[in-house]
């Protein structure tokens, strides 16, 4: 038997260390394989995807500790946690079998079927990108609730960190589910036809996702919290008039969230 190293035992003693270890293999390696779910590599995807909400609730609940320097406002009463994660899942969910479908359908004169893969690897997908999706969320609550302006740093540290998650969320998007798609769709389709059957596919699938809207927004934010740090942080700029309460503010902003489209 061989003896396991030291920093392998480690790596074991880590909480969900088999989703981490899956995670990287997936990253390595993330070709649809397989004709069925029992011999593709997907085949844990499910249980990737449920460990990555537990992985995430976890960080949420302790993300103003890990980065105090960007994030100095009050996310504990701001955001609710474990329905972020909820609504980011179902998100995932939707948007996988809305892939799945448009991607049936395009392979429909060559194999009709339904290509359920699809589902499994965007699932996987999703598992491994959670992290960034939610830190790309916490970065653009506070862009809005420091600048008003999501598209406004608020400051170098968050310029830098905002950047390079983005990069890195493009990235894995194209190593993960694009490149992936197209070599599976190019089993079906000529190399050159497949990444137009791609590139319609991902826009079809995008723009019907875009309407599957559930209206989870008042589970996942605070209103009344976020309307009073809103007041604070135009208070600390200055941007609030001194002849303007604090209620009458809060009021005015919840009533303003609650008849947005």
């Amino acid at each position: 038997m061989n003896k396991k190293s030291p920093a392998r035992l480690a790596f074991e003693a880590l909480p969900f260390h088999e989703f981490l270890e899956r995670a990287w293999s997936f990253v390595r390696n993330p070709e649809i394989t397989g004709e069925n779910l029992e011999n593709s590599s997907l085949r844990y995807a499910g249980h990737n995807f449920i460990a990555s909400l537990f992985l995430v609730t976890t960080f949420l609940a302790f993300i103003q500790y890990l980065l105090p320097e960007l994030f100095d406002i009050d996310f504990g009463q701001l955001v609710n946690p474990v329905y972020l994660s909820l609504v980011l899942a179902v998100q995932a969910i939707v948007f996988a079998f809305i892939l799945a479908i448009v991607t049936s359908i395009a392979l429909l004169p060559q194999r009709p079927a339904l290509h359920h893969l699809i589902v499994h690897q965007a699932l996987q997908v999703y598992a491994v990108v959670n992290f960034l999706i939610v830190v790309m969320f916490w970065i653009g609550i506070n862009r809005i609730l420091k600048t008003g302006d999501i598209h406004s740093a608020s400051g170098s540290l968050d310029l830098w960190l905002g950047g390079g998650v983005a990069i890195v969320a493009l990235y894995f998007s194209w190593r993960l589910l694009f490149k992936p798609l197209w070599k599976y769709i190019s089993k079906y389709y000529a190399n050159r036809a497949s990444f137009g059957v791609m590139a319609v596919v991902i826009a079809v699938t995008l723009w019907a996702n875009s309407y599957a809207v559930f209206g989870f927004s008042d589970l996942v934010i605070n209103k009344p919290a976020f309307c009073k740090q809103l007041y604070e942080q135009k208070k600390q700029r200055g941007e609030v008039p001194s002849n303007v309460d604090e209620q009458c503010f809060i009021g005015h902003c919840m009533s303003w969230k609650e008849n947005e489209p």
